[in-house]
């Protein structure tokens, strides 16, 4: 790579940390005590759900459902009931599925392998990642679509494929902006970035960290400047 993408790379890395550690969003499921599965089942929740919806129900859910052998002895009927606010009913029956599965052939423990997660019900890619990340520390990258707009406007990198999330050329681009050592802060970082600055519509660009690298930025908003 050039070395004016790396030094683009350093600046957007040093900006949206900088920004994170006084901006970040303070949410349950990030306390730095949360084991693997209480960090597994919050990225369940908030898959296609408002962060706002999971915050209500998170804490209830993991008191009443505390281990995957809580879940793979609980009732449909009951998990629907709980999570009946997340909107998706059909995640009361992955949720159960996932408790037998990590019971029977997990010994009741939550992988550490990108293999093996994405081999348990209803954990896609970004999932396992976010576990992998969240829970193990990887230095992985996540990649949906609030975070492909934040990387499509400072990096002019789009996909030509209909799903762009499953995309693998963005999902390797992404991974070359991941600082080592810091995935956890950068990830959540950039996910609280692109739902409070860089925002589908009316994005905050004049008053944006960024502003000063960012390809879109400087191309709709006159004041930005590097």
């Amino acid at each position: 790579m050039s070395s004016v993408f790396n030094n683009k790379k350093r600046k957007f890395q040093r900006i949206l940390l900088r920004w994170y550690e006084k901006k970040k969003r303070r949410f349950s499921w990030r306390d730095p005590n949360r084991n693997s599965y209480e960090i597994l089942i919050a990225e369940m929740m908030l898959r296609k759900t408002d962060t706002a919806k999971v915050a209500q129900i998170y804490d209830s859910f993991i008191k009443k459902y505390r281990s995957p052998k809580s879940l793979a002895l609980s009732r449909e009927s009951s998990l629907r009931h709980d999570i009946r606010l997340l909107g998706i009913a059909d995640r009361a029956r992955l949720f159960r599925l996932l408790g037998r599965k990590i019971v029977k052939e997990c010994g009741g423990q939550i992988p550490k392998s990108f293999q093996e997660l994405t081999g348990l019900p209803g954990v896609g890619r970004y999932t396992a990642n976010a576990v992998l990340c969240f829970a193990f520390r990887r230095d992985v990258a996540l990649l949906d679509t609030n975070v492909i707009r934040v990387l499509g406007r400072v990096f002019s990198v789009y996909s030509s494929k209909l799903r762009a999330r499953d995309d693998p050329v963005l999902w390797d681009f992404a991974t070359t902006i991941v600082p080592k050592g810091k995935a956890t802060s950068y990830n959540r970082a950039l996910l609280d970035f692109a739902a409070q600055v860089c925002t589908l519509t009316n994005p905050k660009c004049l008053t944006c960290a960024l502003c000063g690298i960012c390809d879109y930025a400087r191309a709709n908003a006159k004041d930005c400047k590097e």
